[in-house]
């Protein structure tokens, strides 16, 4: 019986004296820390799209290069231009002024192609108001004589318009000269590209306007308060 007393004593003492050792006492515990999971999210991939015979494209949405800017105005479509600060190159197009934009179509159609565009009020008569225009692929269609012709490489696009941005736009082809709308004719549905390129300096683009199925006069009031339609995916 003595013993077991003093046994019971002893391991009394040793659990009192283990409960009241500081943590410096106690054996180290190193925690295993995983190295952080780097989530990675893909981006949206989005297209520029045609919606209600729309096909809207922003002057901001062309890969600028070269002598070509992105400028502010709240008179402009979603507030942005786009500007050319270039010398003129009115003989030929400078390849380092040409830049693009791709875009999607649902179907094979044809477009009127239109824009919205201004020039600096200090601009006189015709100045700073045109660019080279071209649709890869000869997909551009022009009238000449009343036949259609197949626009194959750039093409003066050109138009007036001061104080706010205007709705025209017109071909001015050259040899021979004459006037014509522009229209792009697309095969099929699928992604394609509009190449422009600075032809007089200051011009000034908001937005292009390509519109099927509708009238020229419908596209016009249809568009004055639209921006781009997208399709991310």
């Amino acid at each position: 019986m003595k013993i077991n007393f003093y046994l019971m004593a002893a391991l009394s003492v040793l659990m009192l004296s283990c409960s009241d050792a500081s943590n410096d006492d106690l054996p180290e515990v190193k925690e295993v820390v995983k190295e952080d999971e780097v989530v990675v999210v893909p981006e949206k991939k989005c297209q520029i799209v045609n919606k209600d015979g729309l096909l809207i494209i922003e002057g901001e949405s062309f890969a600028l290069k070269g002598q070509w800017r992105i400028k502010e105005d709240a008179k402009a479509s979603a507030g942005k231009y786009i500007e050319y600060y270039g010398s003129n190159s009115y003989n030929a197009p400078n390849s380092a002024s040409e830049i693009s934009v791709k875009f999607y179509v649902d179907k094979a159609a044809t477009y009127l192609v239109r824009w919205y565009m201004r020039q600096p009020d200090e601009a006189a008569g015709d100045l700073s108001n045109d660019v080279w225009i071209y649709f890869p692929g000869d997909i551009g269609l022009a009238k000449r004589d009343g036949i259609d012709v197949t626009l194959t490489k750039f093409e003066k696009f050109v138009s007036r318009g001061k104080v706010d941005f205007t709705y025209g736009g017109a071909l001015d082809l050259h040899n021979p000269t004459t006037s014509s709308w522009m229209r792009v004719k697309f095969p099929a549905a699928g992604e394609y590209t509009l190449k422009i390129s600075g032809r007089s300096s200051l011009f000034q683009l908001d937005k292009l306007v390509l519109s099927s199925g509708i009238s020229d006069t419908d596209a016009q009031t249809n568009s004055k308060e639209r921006t781009e339609a997208l399709k991310c995916e």
